[in-house]
């Protein structure tokens, strides 16, 4: 599907409720979308590539980088650095892409000033009793850090007046749809064509006379 491109995705979910793979999905499924890759402190995960799933670095460099004022946003969350860098934006747009972030709810609401006009969407478990269980079956953390993480995701859940669509994952293909959807309407928005419609009466009048 062909959108209009001025504006960003922010995708935003508590850990577990299924943002990354909704994400993966949906840039696979739409060349107008390209992921906006986080940098981030956290130890890599199997599978994972640098600059692909994220830009992997120290801590001590990601401080560096907040000092040179690279990051468009960032956050320390369970006890690592994330953030977006204004190049990571500026090669999508420079692609003719449209961004599509994956943040945690601090994220998106420091996003949300500096990116005006971006959608931003909220993912979320059917319940915590469901969201428990994805954590254990990705077995990637502690008992300790999943209780962490849970914490946080209640914390998280209180937050969800900062977005504009909250969609529940409870089956993924249907909240993939739901998300293509709330995209494909927001690229037809007419605020986003008006420059669109300008042009046209341009051409109409120019055939016109």
């Amino acid at each position: 599907m062909q959108l209009n491109k001025l504006f960003s995705i922010v995708i935003a979910a508590p850990s577990g409720a299924g943002k990354t793979t909704i994400i993966r999905k949906l840039t696979a499924g739409n060349p107008d979308l390209k992921f906006s890759i986080s940098t981030t402190t956290r130890p890599v995960r199997n599978g994972e590539k640098h600059g692909v799933n994220y830009y992997f670095t120290t801590a001590e460099e990601f401080r560096s980088m907040i000092d040179q004022g690279e990051f468009v946003e960032w956050a320390h969350v369970h006890k690592n650095y994330y953030g977006t860098t204004k190049k990571e934006i500026d090669r999508i747009k420079g692609e003719g892409k449209i961004p599509i972030f994956d943040v945690d709810v601090q994220g998106s609401s420091s996003l949300r000033k500096k990116l005006p006009g971006a959608v931003f969407i909220f993912i979320v478990p059917p319940s915590l009793q469901i969201l428990e269980s994805r954590l254990r079956d990705r077995n990637t953390d502690s008992n300790e850090q999943i209780s962490v993480r849970l914490q946080n995701a209640v914390k998280e859940l209180q937050h969800f007046h900062l977005f504009d669509y909250i969609i529940v994952n409870d089956d993924l293909e249907e909240a993939i749809d739901k998300c293509t959807s709330v995209i494909v309407a927001e690229g037809c928005k007419r605020v986003r064509n008006e420059e669109f419609i300008k042009n046209l009466e341009v051409l109409s009048d120019n055939s016109t006379g």
